[in-house]
């Protein structure tokens, strides 16, 4: 009997942190892309004069200084969150669920907002678990139950802002709970649920990426598949060691946190006076080739300048994620593999398409190490067809072993690491302990 009465208030505090991720992480979208649109305007007037640029690059470092008060008020919600929330749920770490709401909600609207490299997904991902985490505390669940509604919450972040319940669902299994019970399982997934639902109802239910085409690829294009597979998870070892080399260069530089968050936004702001096109996390270079594709010189010129945007911002600890952008640039790089193949008249425009959208899937597995997330996360994204989930899959596999092969560490684990040991150089430093 009691056990009844556990599992329905487990299912009723599911559904209302089900409701209020889903309302929240509808709010956070809206914001950034409003922020933005302000941003593009301001962009536009920092291009007219010498004058301009120069206020254009004043704002975006005084939005700096903002930011930093906002890590300095609360510092674990320096980059994407998800290493915090795995920290939490392995108990490594411990931090004020409420400070991190506040502060990931302000901190991440400007850095996401101000159209810096970096993506809304893992913040959301730590905005859903902070919510989870108050109302269990808030619950008097114990203490299994409150991990389970932790999970939930995370994962029912990331689902509402892809609108991508089942990679949510798998997302959870896969990356945070690795292994749960009947009960974890159903009330995570209620959670999950009950948030994309809120976020169907509040915004809209179109696809994250909507493909104007119908995708196929012919059989005779399959070997190519294997070509690049490995070229995706090289770029993802390459991804993972420049964030991870970029983390410990931000590391040695003992400077105060303000200079730390004010840098990468002028250094963003002198590339976006540039080049406008650099605005955001990327996701525009990905349904590039569906309009009008630029040349291969060009394609490795952006790739390797948002990759360097990307760590410049990311590994400051400026709060924003890398999930959106790691997607761009896998599908950047399938589209320079796709180009290649193409001009050399291996493969037709078609199949150049399709693997711009299955390298993204791709890129996710050998960086994340999470290759079911990955696929089905695609897969919803795009309203993908079952018609290319065989491709799909090789690719990811391809791309895994490769990371694999490579002895690189999911960057997840490998960001969780990093954290822990300098907060245990920091505590000797505060003891004087040698």
């Amino acid at each position: 009997m009691e056990e009844k009465r556990l599992d329905f208030k487990l299912g009723f505090v599911s559904l209302v942190t089900g409701l209020l991720v889903g309302v929240v992480v509808s709010g956070f979208r809206l914001a950034i892309p409003f922020l933005m649109g302000m941003v593009g305007k301001l962009l536009q007037f920092g291009q007219q004069s010498l004058l301009h640029s120069l206020l254009f690059i004043f704002i975006f470092a005084t939005i700096g200084v903002v930011v930093s008060w906002n890590v300095k008020k609360e510092p674990m919600i320096g980059g994407s969150g998800i290493p915090q929330v795995a920290g939490k749920l392995s108990r490594q770490l411990d931090f004020s669920w409420f400070s991190v709401l506040i502060h990931k909600l302000m901190g991440g609207i400007l850095t996401i907002g101000s159209g810096l490299t970096v993506g809304r997904e893992g913040p959301s991902v730590q905005i859903g678990a902070a919510i989870g985490q108050g109302i269990a505390e808030k619950s008097h669940l114990n203490s299994q139950n409150q991990r389970y509604l932790i999970v939930g919450a995370a994962s029912a972040g990331m689902a509402a802002a892809f609108n991508s319940p089942i990679s949510g669902i798998i997302f959870a299994l896969e990356e945070l709970l690795k292994r749960t019970s009947r009960r974890g399982f159903l009330a995570s997934s209620l959670i999950i649920i009950t948030s994309t639902l809120v976020s169907i109802i509040l915004l809209d239910n179109t696809f994250t990426l909507t493909i104007p085409i119908s995708l196929e690829l012919p059989v005779r294009d399959y070997p190519f598949l294997i070509i690049l597979g490995m070229v995706i998870g090289l770029s993802g070892v390459l991804f993972n060691r420049v964030i991870l080399w970029g983390k410990r260069v931000y590391a040695r530089w003992h400077v105060p946190v303000v200079i730390k968050c004010s840098f990468p936004f002028v250094v963003t702001a002198l590339f976006l006076l540039w080049d406008p096109s650099l605005l955001g996390s990327g996701d525009h270079y990905i349904l590039m080739p569906f309009h009008e594709n630029i040349a291969l010189a060009s394609l490795l010129s952006v790739y390797l300048i948002k990759l360097f945007l990307l760590v410049v911002a990311f590994s400051s600890g400026l709060p924003g994620g890398i999930f959106f952008p790691l997607l761009a640039l896998g599908s950047l790089a399938g589209n320079i593999v796709g180009t290649s193949l193409s001009m050399g008249g291996l493969i037709d425009q078609n199949t150049l398409l399709v693997f711009t959208v299955i390298a993204m899937a791709a890129h996710f597995a050998a960086i994340v190490r999470a290759p079911l997330t990955g696929i089905f996360l695609i897969l919803e994204m795009t309203g993908g067809s079952i018609r290319y989930l065989l491709p799909l899959a090789m690719v990811t596999f391809v791309a895994y072993l490769v990371a694999e092969l490579f002895h690189s560490e999911p960057i997840y684990e490998s960001l969780l690491g990093l954290m822990l040991a300098n907060e245990k150089d920091e505590g000797r430093d505060k003891y004087g302990k040698n």
